[in-house]
C-alpha cells in the first residue's frame, strides 16, 4: 500500500492508496432524444482532475451544510440541472449541462482505495474531461438520459491548504488547486446528496492538493456525525446514476 503524503505541519500519514477495480451495472432511465444536436463553435475545454466522491441517500443535512459553509459566511452556490446519458460502465461520464452542453468524462485510470488517519475510506478516480464534447461523443434515438437537479456549494485550495477567492468569474479550473463540494442532488423528485474533493492542475501534483485541502477542511474542526465517509459510498457519477437507475427499474418491476 503506498503513501500518498503526510499531513500539513507534521509527520503523519493521512492517505494510502493502493489499486482496486469497479464493477459496471445496467440500467434503464428517462428516455431523451439529443441525437439532432448541432456541433459546438466553441473551443473545446480539456481538464484533468484526481476525485475523491461519496454519495448519500436522503436531504442534505443541516449541520453538513453549517459545518462546510461555516454558517454560510463561505462557498460559492451553483443551483443547475443536468442530463446524463445512462450507460453500462462507470468509467465513462456523458452528460449536457444545464441541459445543453455536451460534455465527456473519461475515468484516465482504474480507481484507488483512499484511507485518511482517521479512518475516512474512499476511492480515488482521475478523470479528464472534454467540454464541449460533440465530436467526441456519438449520440443516438432512444438512449436513457436522466435529468439529475443540484444545488452545488464549492470552495477551492491551494497546495498549502489555504482557502482561494471564488467566485463566478473564477470559477474555470485554471492554474492548480483543489475544489471541495458539497452538493444536495434530486431525480425524480428523489433527494441525495454529495460530499467531493477534486484537485486539478499538473497530474504529479495533485494528491499533494488533495492531501491540503484535505487537512484544512476535515483535519482541525469535529465532522458532522452524517458526513460518514465509507467505500460502500464512493464512487463517481456515472456508477451513482446506474445504481440509481437500478433502483428505479427494481421498483418499477416490484410495483
Amino acid at each position: 500500500m503506498g503513501i500518498i503524503g503526510h499531513a500539513r505541519g507534521e509527520q503523519r500519514t493521512v492517505f494510502a492508496v493502493s489499486s482496486h477495480a469497479n464493477a459496471a451495472t445496467l440500467s434503464d432511465s428517462l428516455v431523451t432524444d439529443f441525437s439532432q444536436s448541432q456541433p459546438s463553435v466553441v473551443a473545446t475545454s480539456v481538464d484533468l482532475t484526481t476525485e475523491v466522491r461519496w454519495f448519500f441517500h436522503g436531504p442534505l443535512p443541516a449541520d453538513v451544510q453549517t459545518w462546510f459553509t461555516r454558517a454560510d459566511t463561505v462557498g460559492l452556490v451553483e443551483d443547475r440541472w443536468d442530463s446524463y446519458r445512462v450507460d453500462d460502465v462507470n468509467d465513462t461520464g456523458v452528460k449536457r449541462r444545464f441541459g445543453t452542453t455536451l460534455e465527456l468524462k473519461l475515468r484516465m485510470e482504474p480507481p484507488e482505495y483512499f484511507a485518511s488517519a482517521e479512518g475516512q475510506i474512499g476511492q480515488l478516480e482521475l478523470w479528464q474531461r472534454w467540454s464541449p464534447a460533440d465530436d467526441r461523443v456519438d449520440l443516438h434515438e432512444n438512449e436513457l438520459w436522466m435529468n439529475v437537479n443540484k444545488t452545488v456549494v464549492k470552495r477551492r485550495f491551494d497546495a498549502a491548504g489555504d482557502e482561494l477567492p471564488l467566485s463566478e468569474a473564477t470559477r474555470a479550473m485554471g492554474g492548480q488547486g483543489c475544489d471541495a463540494e458539497i452538493v444536495a442532488l434530486s431525480v425524480d423528485n428523489k433527494p441525495a446528496w454529495g460530499f467531493a474533493f477534486a484537485a486539478f492542475g499538473h497530474h504529479e501534483d495533485h494528491h499533494q492538493l488533495l492531501q491540503a485541502a484535505w487537512g484544512t477542511l476535515l483535519g482541525h474542526e469535529p465532522v458532522p456525525p452524517q458526513l460518514r465517509l465509507g467505500i460502500a459510498g464512493s464512487y463517481g457519477y456515472p456508477e451513482w446514476l446506474s445504481r440509481m437507475a437500478n433502483a428505479k427499474r427494481e421498483a418499477a418491476i416490484a410495483g
